[in-house]
């Protein structure tokens, strides 16, 4: 891969994260939720973001939450239909995205896993304390096992699938 692929793909990944959370934003609309803010931030890694009312039905919570990535599977398999994964660029922008999207750390998943009905009660706390608090429970339990075995699987079919190419 040379310099201008690497550059292609770098930029593929800020469209993919844009509009993955253009989808967030599309969904919170969708589903009467008001949109604050949406932006870009440091921690706990680098990422952007969209600040808005949280859902206290959980069905909701869930359709918001998984909405990007909705919007990612969505093009990724409008582009396999069209044969653009071809291009190495986009297949490596498509790959990183996703193992980002689908990362056992922090991500939508995470987010969706330590999230409940009893989350919204303890707002007395901030967000992000409460958080750290309920991921600290989830990580190293069986189903963060579970969901970082898939992910582990999921990076090993992508890199099996570049290498058969």
């Amino acid at each position: 891969m040379n310099i201008v692929s690497i550059l292609q793909a770098g930029l593929g990944v800020i469209v993919l994260m844009f509009l993955h959370e253009l989808g967030h934003v599309l969904f919170a609309k969708l589903l009467g939720l008001k949109v604050y803010k949406v932006g870009f931030q440091w921690s706990p890694y680098p990422h952007f973001f969209v600040a808005a009312d949280w859902p206290k039905q959980q069905l909701k919570r869930l359709i918001y939450l998984f909405s990007g990535s909705l919007i990612t599977v969505t093009l990724f398999f409008i582009s396999y239909c069209v044969n653009w994964l071809e291009n190495s660029a986009i297949y490596y922008a498509f790959a990183i995205q996703l193992i980002i999207e689908l990362n056992p750390f922090y991500s939508d998943f995470t987010i969706a896993a330590v999230t409940s009905n009893e989350f919204e009660a303890n707002m007395n706390k901030s967000y992000a304390d409460l958080y750290k608090e309920r991921f600290a429970h989830y990580q190293f339990s069986y189903r963060w096992y579970i969901h970082f075995a898939l992910w582990v699987i999921f990076i090993l079919m992508l890199v099996k699938n570049n290498i058969n190419a």
